[in-house]
């Protein structure tokens, strides 16, 4: 089993953080940064989702049938990238989470 070594200053901040254990206090603090990544992946979608009106899946596949407006145009086709790797991240985050579950 693989050991950790903390400095002293670090453990000291570890009284602050919820859990009985140095692992459960380490697996809360991974859950947490793991939900504000989600929280934050999640804003930047909703910006989308209004921007379009329509979730991303809804986006492309009206993409897909040619329903989107000046679809390539740099500025559609770049918020369909970064549409398209916050959905992926947004599973990434999620998976992750169910793991620690």
């Amino acid at each position: 089993m693989p050991i950790l070594d903390l400095s002293k200053e670090i453990l000291e901040f570890f009284d602050y953080i919820e859990g009985d254990t140095p692992g459960k206090k380490i697996i809360k603090l991974i859950r947490s940064d793991l939900a504000r990544r989600l929280r934050e992946c999640e804003e930047e979608i909703y910006k989308f989702e209004i921007k379009y009106r329509s979730t991303f899946r809804e986006f492309a596949d009206a993409w897909e049938r040619g329903e989107i407006e000046n679809k390539h145009t740099h500025r559609v086709e770049r918020d369909y990238m970064v549409w398209e790797g916050l959905d992926a991240e947004k599973k990434k985050w999620l998976e992750l989470l169910k793991k620690l579950e």
